[in-house]
């Protein structure tokens, strides 16, 4: 009997030893390298589908931060393919990943490789942003000079 793609993410993170903290119909929650990681499955028994989001790391509070923000997820996002960060209309910063697995063996290779991208593109978000910041900062002074 084949497994579910839930079960199958599952199982990886049993085998890892990680807690699943929150589960629903088609999405399960974990924590992993100091974030928590929501891994999503599209509806139906058949699907191989996975996309994996990360939220909670930022949020925009004036337009300032919002068009920071925006300009970083771009930035990101001509480089990494792997992994697109979006800010939503409450906004927050998403970044999500999405693989196909063939096989079930596929699954714990796919999910580490899309994990460890996730996590990437959250360090590399955080080191844009300031940098964009202090740009920002710079070109401020001098235009008040």
């Amino acid at each position: 009997m084949t497994m579910t793609t839930k079960e199958l993410i599952r199982q990886v993170l049993k085998k890892w030893e990680f807690p699943v903290i929150h589960e629903n119909d088609n999405s399960l929650v974990f924590r992993y390298q100091m974030s928590y990681i929501q891994a999503n499955v599209s509806w139906g028994e058949d699907t191989n589908a996975v996309a994996l989001v990360l939220t909670g790391i930022f949020s925009a509070a004036d337009e300032k931060e919002m068009l920071l923000g925006l300009r970083t997820c771009n930035d990101i996002n001509c480089n990494l393919l792997q992994v697109k960060l979006y800010i939503d209309t409450d906004a927050d910063l998403i970044i999500a990943s999405e693989f196909f697995y063939k096989t079930e063996d596929d699954m714990e290779y796919l999910l580490t490789m899309s994990l460890q991208s996730v996590i990437v593109a959250k360090k590399r978000f955080m080191q844009k942003y300031r940098e964009l910041e202090e740009e920002a900062k710079l070109i401020s002074e001098l235009e008040q000079e």
